[in-house]
């Protein structure tokens, strides 16, 4: 009995107690017409009072033993539910083991009867989705993923795998659309973004690609090792970028982007290549060797060197090139590609004796070229050798390059 009616029983109790200090004389009670029962009136009043609670009591008991019942009933349903579910998630589960190992037929005859039974399951529905993506059915598979979309419409895994046969079937627009909406939905996701990322770079829209590919980064400020890597993409896609400008012929837009690129990654090769070119075909020769020169500091690819040296074939300010040249000679593990390159300075400008010297005391690794080089700085004035130098010479380049 809660405390109300303990409270409320006291009240009537005290009520009966003054109610016969105040009528001592017994009351009468009717039961027919020629049958009376005397009572004194604290013994009505109890006697009421008593009844009162008992049929109060039965009552309580009696809904209350009906809501158990009910309650009981929808328990014992559930238990039954959970039961079931928990029965058709392990056949699930199976099923998805099965798909993993790469048994799609087995797979799909255990979802075939789970959605018989189930066609509602989302997770079914999706899996056989993918199992008709595995057999080349992306048709087909997008009516199961469509289905389950429809019942879980914020299922990201379902809006991966409806995207996935969009892909499938080259309907770029309908996936984008697919991915913009699941990434409105999880904004902070950096897989989504990513995952956009690609398919434009496979468009070769850098434009989209660099501005999704900055809106990814402070996503991966945690990841140091990810967020390294995805800033140096970055780079690389300002580079791509500055090159779609280079074609349509937007020299200033490329140069910016290829500065941007090399302000995002230091390392970017081809941003220095690219924006020491732009320089070069500008008439700024001083910007595009101070480019290069910077690349190879930065990057150590000879490639830059290169750059430099074809720029400054026909000219006699080549001693700052001349300089770096020697003194990376001492520091790289390519010394024998490195002495070559050197020598083909040297005989450029005229200094065979240095040529000579270098090449007599560098191992070859490439020894017909190494041969060629020195045949060419032993007889400097023999005119017959200049095609060959300049043959060798191109076959020097391309294997820095």
């Amino acid at each position: 009995m809660s405390l109300k009616q303990i409270i409320v029983f006291l009240i009537f109790a005290l009520l009966s107690i003054y109610t016969a200090f105040l009528n001592p004389h017994d009351s009468v009670i009717h039961i027919t017409q020629q049958h009376t029962l005397k009572l004194p009136t604290v013994i009505f009043l109890l006697g009421s009072i008593l009844l009162g609670v008992v049929l109060t009591v039965f009552l309580f008991w009696t809904f209350n033993f009906k809501n158990a019942w009910g309650r009981w009933k929808t328990g014992f349903k559930n238990k039954r539910i959970l039961k079931k579910n928990h029965r058709v998630e392990a056949v699930f589960k199976k099923a998805e083991n099965l798909f993993i190992c790469g048994a799609t037929h087995k797979a799909q005859s255990i979802i075939e009867k789970i959605l018989e039974t189930n066609p509602e399951h989302v997770g079914a529905l999706s899996l056989s989705g993918k199992i008709l993506d595995a057999t080349d059915k992306p048709e087909q598979a997008e009516v199961y993923h469509k289905q389950a979309l429809a019942l879980e419409p914020q299922n990201m895994h379902v809006l991966y795998n409806l995207a996935d046969s969009y892909a499938r079937t080259n309907r770029h627009d309908e996936e984008i659309n697919l991915l913009q909406q699941a990434q409105r939905m999880n904004p902070e996701t950096a897989g989504l973004l990513l995952r956009l990322r690609n398919i434009y770079a496979e468009q070769n829209d850098w434009k989209k690609v660099c501005t999704l590919q900055k809106r990814v980064l402070p996503l991966l400020r945690d990841n140091h090792a990810q967020w390294k890597k995805e800033q140096s993409n970055l780079g690389q896609f300002l580079f791509e970028l500055g090159k779609k400008y280079l074609t349509e012929k937007s020299q200033d837009s490329a140069i910016s982007e290829f500065k941007q690129a090399l302000r995002t990654s230091e390392t970017c090769l081809p941003a220095y290549l690219a924006l020491g070119d732009a320089y070069q075909e500008s008439g700024k020769q001083k910007r595009a060797l101070k480019t290069w020169q910077t690349g190879f500091q930065k990057t150590s690819h000879l490639s830059c060197l290169v750059r430099s040296q074809v720029a400054l074939r026909e000219s006699e300010n080549y001693q700052e090139l001349l300089l770096t040249y020697e003194q990376s000679l001492e520091k790289t593990e390519q010394r024998p590609l490195l002495a070559l390159l050197l020598s083909t300075l040297y005989l450029e400008h005229g200094l065979a004796d240095k040529a000579r010297q270098l090449l007599e005391n560098t191992p070859p690794e490439q020894p017909l070229l190494h041969a060629l080089l020195l045949e060419k700085a032993s007889h400097p004035k023999d005119s017959s050798d200049t095609s060959q130098f300049e043959l060798a010479r191109a076959a020097i380049f391309a294997l820095a390059l």
